[in-house]
């Protein structure tokens, strides 16, 4: 679930030079609309999974030419603090809908799998599966037409539009796939942790440490470094509990000191400065 949001996040901030505050709530917006479809539609899981893409992908685009559009040319932190702002509304919007309760979604597959003395449940397996199906099929887009725009634009914009590339395309395309990944993250892991409102901001911080640690614009990394995170934040929770975060900002800093850019990146500059 980290690799998929950071994945999408990472992409933003690439291609459109987005910090987009409110990633994590599209995470716990696709949460809530898998339950939705599964408790009050009745229909079965794969079609809420779906359901979640579609909507947080169809969320993004809007939310580029209804806001992003306008804002992006005010500079970097104006369009930094309108996420901030959309992310409240949604907060906000998702707790008079939801209220405080955690909704549960039923168990996909029952059951679980032991090797070794260590015992999964199907459910996460699930998650591990579709993770890395999805992650799978991002790579392949990235190799289209398509994904090689979002990279080219990545790179320098100017250079992009004089080659032909439609950024004003490419940016609505952008946000579209990287909500949709937290859309469908949220819906993967539901089944596991159940729908709150809250998530969005528990899994947002966890995805700038993987961020950090990956190196923005790599997938690879983001991959890597989720997978890292997750087990430092795994082991160090058996040792100190609720501190485990403090043990991964711990990490990261040391990380930073010796790899500015990240394992897989370069030193960032200030999105926005050509």
């Amino acid at each position: 679930m980290y690799a998929l949001v950071a994945s999408g996040f990472t992409l933003i901030l690439g291609v459109i030079q987005v910090f987009n505050f409110s990633q994590g709530h599209f995470y716990m917006l696709g949460a809530f609309i898998t339950y939705a479809v599964v408790s009050s539609l009745g229909l079965p899981y794969p079609l809420a999974v779906l359901a979640a893409l579609l909507g947080m992908a169809i969320l993004g685009a809007v939310m580029y030419f209804a806001v992003l559009r306008w804002t992006i040319p005010s500079g970097f932190f104006h369009t930094l603090l309108v996420t901030v702002a959309l992310g409240s509304v949604i907060s906000q919007t998702s707790l008079l809908t939801f209220g405080f309760n955690d909704r549960v979604v039923p168990a996909v597959v029952t059951g679980s799998v032991r090797a070794g003395g260590i015992g999964v449940s199907g459910s996460r397996l699930v998650v591990i599966a579709g993770a890395i199906i999805v992650m799978m099929a991002l790579n392949y887009f990235m190799r289209t037409k398509m994904g090689t725009a979002m990279l080219a634009s990545a790179e320098n914009r100017d250079v992009a539009g004089l080659q032909g590339i439609n950024t004003n395309q490419i940016f609505w395309v952008t946000m579209a796939v990287g909500c949709g990944l937290c859309g469908i993250a949220g819906a993967l892991i539901v089944p596991v942790l159940s729908a709150s409102v809250n998530m969005g901001m528990g899994i947002f911080t966890r995805v700038m440490m993987v961020v950090l640690v990956g190196g923005m614009g790599s997938m690879s990394g983001a991959l890597l470094a989720a997978f890292i995170v997750g087990v430092i934040e795994s082991f160090a929770y058996q040792i100190v509990g609720e501190m485990s975060l403090v043990v991964i900002f711990v990490f990261v800093a040391i990380l930073m000191f010796f790899r500015p850019g990240g394992l897989f990146g370069k030193p960032l500059p200030v999105p926005g400065d050509y």
